[in-house]
């Protein structure tokens, strides 16, 4: 995103000196320190680091699921650790979508009855996707979506009759459902081939440039990490550097591998 769009979205989430500790022995260890972040509707934004940086540790907290021992969480000017554990929980479920590593489908229940879950939960909401008006039927909507992401024809199959990128598909519709502010993307493409893991990213980067859907992805992988507009470099528990890349139709690596490098990544 150009600087001049940047300044003209509005802003999504906000995060502010955020710091995390865990007591993993005698003395608590500091995962993440002191790192703040601002992305805006519409930006595909990664975080990128070594594995135990602490990135997953932050999306985490951004996303309302485990509360930073400082600092704090804004989406659309929201203070996510000021609500009650009702409040906060249903601020999730209508704002925040989250795309996980392996999927983290019910296995017991249809790809389109993954898909809905969400939705039913918050019957009596309101939905203004696009100005469409009230709450529809759930399985519609289901449909909405899926059919948003290719996946017409698989609303009857469960998740082990599906392929691997198929799945992460259903779990991306299952984020998009209540049409969130946000969508979070703990690696992704972690458990997908390469050509699997391609065709996520190339949907993530589509939901972002047609759909406005704002992006943040931690990846370990450059990549992955590629796709991005902008890249916050994570080490040892805090953001060294943001790379902005831009909106671009190659992918390719070598800008980022150059600043990964300085920092001996």
């Amino acid at each position: 995103m150009s600087e001049a769009a940047g300044a003209s979205s509005a802003l999504v989430l906000e995060a502010e000196g955020l710091h995390k500790a865990f007591a993993i022995s005698r003395e608590p260890r500091e995962v993440v320190r002191g790192v703040s972040l601002q992305v805006r509707q519409g930006e595909f934004v990664a975080i990128m680091g070594p594995s135990g940086c602490g990135k997953s540790t932050l999306l985490h907290m951004l996303g309302g699921l485990s509360q930073p021992g400082a600092g704090r969480v804004l989406i659309q000017g929201t203070d996510l650790y000021q609500l009650s554990d009702r409040d906060l929980a249903a601020f999730r479920r209508n704002q925040i979508g989250f795309v996980f590593q392996f999927f983290n489908l019910l296995p017991s229940l249809t790809a389109a009855e993954n898909v809905m879950l969400p939705y039913r939960l918050e019957r009596e909401r309101v939905w203004p996707l696009r100005g469409l008006g009230r709450d529809r039927d759930a399985r519609q909507r289901a449909a909405e979506v899926m059919n948003l992401l290719g996946l017409r024809g698989l609303q009857g199959h469960r998740p082990e009759e599906i392929a691997g990128g198929e799945r992460q598909r259903v779990a991306v519709a299952r984020a998009l459902v209540t049409d969130p502010a946000v969508v979070l993307a703990d690696e992704p493409t972690g458990t997908l081939d390469y050509h699997g893991g391609r065709a996520v990213l190339e949907l993530l980067l589509k939901l972002c440039r047609q759909e406005q859907r704002t992006i943040v992805m931690v990846t370990h992988d450059v990549r992955t990490a590629a796709y991005a507009e902008r890249v916050s470099i994570m080490v040892d528990g805090e953001i060294r550097e943001t790379v902005d890349l831009g909106r671009r139709s190659v992918h390719d690596t070598a800008p980022l591998l150059e600043r990964l490098s300085a920092h001996g990544l």
